[in-house]
């Protein structure tokens, strides 16, 4: 299997990349919600009679609690429904370097690349700090990235609109 990583021709597509802003604020509603996820879970164990302990094992069975969660939140999410709701909320869509639709198997190496970026210690999401069209891995990797649901054409209307 080929993955192309390479710079996308300045993303020429439509729709324009999304403010890192934006992007960060949809990253913390889908934290809330996977916080709330796991509450919920942890919730129903102890009321069913589980025992919380802050062993190595515990820990450990935790964790793995959490990565599960993660791994079904945003793949169900996004291989499914091509967004998550905190991109939902902020009027975000995934489109790919095109400007186009995602393929379904852009949308599988999305939710793959989740985990790689999560994996690292969030690095992957970082990444898009230095990227020079902050990208982070996950986009690099599907060629997908996160966009407003304006149109670059919707945008410079808008801005003419409200200059006069």
């Amino acid at each position: 299997m080929f993955i192309d990583v390479s710079i996308p021709p300045a993303l020429q597509g439509l729709y324009p990349v999304a403010q890192i802003e934006e992007r960060r604020l949809s990253g913390l509603i889908d934290a809330a919600c996977l916080l709330f996820a796991c509450g919920g879970f942890l919730a129903l164990f102890g009321s069913l009679g589980g025992h919380f302990a802050f062993s190595k094992l515990s820990t450990a069975v935790y964790a793995i609690s959490f990565a599960i969660v993660y791994l079904q939140y945003f793949s169900l999410f996004t291989v499914f429904g091509g967004t998550t709701p905190g991109m939902m909320l902020r009027g975000l869509r995934v489109v790919d370097f095109g400007g186009e639709e995602p393929s379904p198997r852009q949308l599988l190496l999305r939710a793959a690349g989740y985990m790689l970026s999560a994996g690292t210690f969030f690095l992957g999401f970082l990444w898009s700090q230095w990227d020079e069209d902050e990208l982070t891995w996950h986009d690099r990797i599907s060629r997908t990235y996160l966009s407003s649901a304006d149109t670059i054409v919707d945008s410079e209307f808008t801005g003419i609109a409200h200059t006069h």
